[in-house]
């Protein structure tokens, strides 16, 4: 793999010097909130607050642990997942029956339609530009799983407008967010008023789609835009995280002269999800007083737990900022990994992400050599951490 060009990790505007809790800290932790959270780190140690909104962070593995799990039972057991406009989809026992149905789905679609990767794939071209890319190929592998083709026409071109437009992933700017904001809310519209065709008509007799899990499985008198709500944010995270894992691991590959075809594609996939973890910042609010780390928590308050962090501790990763698959072979020993969460609410679909990236990757990998141009820049940080823009061309091998 040959590449021009490499990730610019230095924070915008380059180094700046821990400017504590105000009004700076937090000006620059929007900007750049993994530079703002590695200097905290180093200067604060483990546990420090962030400035947004008071949070505290946590980069201890032995604290994260304890407040993933959360055995004493000193935080709310809610999923931020199911927030939506006008309350919360629930109860609980709804949220886990969402996601396993949203689970079984992908993961049956996968199992049936694997060999159709590699067609996904050389349908983007020799010369494609990434992360865009990966979600496409991603969204078109898992077109019919997320929305059955019987569905409406005009609905089914939402969706495809909330990909092309990039609805899958948080712009930065008034206009982006004012864009995203509108078709968003278009597509919430047209999805709540199928749920209502749908209850109306009997499910169908075999698998469906994502939406048909979710209603299978969501009391019948949930408001139909809280299902549409939900069914956006399953859109979302079934398709930009795994998109985005690939997107990583191709650069970090590049950057770090790493030849992707002598390594298994599921090592490259963890080393990736290492390095860029799709859950990067854990919240979890306080119920009941006590103390993480010394410092001492009441109810109302949140802690953070920082995956990034984690996965870059020196102490637990060996040359913890260099991409190395290799260094998942064998049994271990390794450091804390916690890419999609921990505890009980570990993203339901991590083992079918896992599991589609893997396939993603090596079907790229696979009877070509990659070259990839840019790749310069910051990440976009906005819930998942959005590599920066790169061109990858597939050079198929002779026969």
């Amino acid at each position: 793999m040959t590449t021009v060009g490499e990730p610019d990790r230095a924070a915008p505007g380059g180094s700046r010097p821990w400017a504590g809790v105000g009004g700076g800290a937090a000006r620059w932790y929007r900007r750049d909130p993994l530079g703002f959270v590695e200097q905290a780190a180093r200067e604060r140690g483990p546990v420090f607050r962030l400035p947004d909104d008071g949070s505290l962070c946590v980069a201890d593995p032995v604290e994260a642990l304890r407040v993933l799990h959360d055995e004493e039972g000193n935080y709310d057991q809610v999923s931020d997942f199911f927030h939506v406009r006008g309350g919360r989809l629930g109860p609980r026992a709804t949220q886990v029956a969402i996601g396993r149905a949203a689970r079984a789905t992908l993961r049956a679609h996968l199992a049936a339609h694997r060999d159709r990767l590699p067609a996904v794939v050389a349908e983007l071209g020799e010369v494609t530009e990434w992360p865009s890319a990966g979600r496409t190929a991603v969204h078109r592998f898992l077109a019919e799983a997320l929305l059955r083709p019987d569905s409406p026409p005009a609905l089914r071109e939402l969706m495809t407008q909330v990909m092309r437009h990039d609805v899958l992933i948080r712009p930065s700017g008034r206009l982006a967010r004012a864009a995203r904001w509108a078709l968003g809310a278009r597509v919430v519209r047209a999805v709540a008023g199928e749920v209502l065709v749908r209850r109306a008509r009997a499910q169908p007799s075999g698998p469906g789609d994502l939406l048909d899990a979710m209603l299978r499985v969501t009391p019948p008198d949930t408001a139909a835009t809280q299902v549409a709500q939900v069914y956006l944010l399953l859109f979302r995270t079934s398709v930009a995280p795994v998109g985005h894992v690939v997107a990583w691991a191709l650069l970090a590959a590049a950057t770090h002269g790493v030849d992707l075809a002598a390594v298994p594609a599921e090592s490259a996939v963890r080393e990736s999800l290492r390095l860029w973890p799709v859950a990067w910042l854990l919240g979890r609010p306080v119920r009941r007083a006590h103390q993480v780390g010394g410092v001492r928590l009441e109810p109302g308050e949140s802690v953070s737990v920082c995956a990034y962090l984690l996965h870059r501790d020196e102490r637990h990763w060996p040359q913890a900022t260099r991409f190395r698959p290799d260094r998942w072979d064998g049994p271990g020993p390794r450091g804390p990994y916690l890419p999609f969460g921990g505890g009980p609410f570990t993203c339901a679909g991590a083992a079918v992400a896992h599991a589609l990236a893997t396939e993603l990757l090596a079907a790229v990998t696979d009877g070509a050599r990659l070259e990839v141009r840019g790749g310069h820049g910051y990440p976009h940080v906005a819930g998942i951490i959005t590599p920066p823009p790169f061109q990858l061309r597939r050079i198929p091998h002779q026969a």
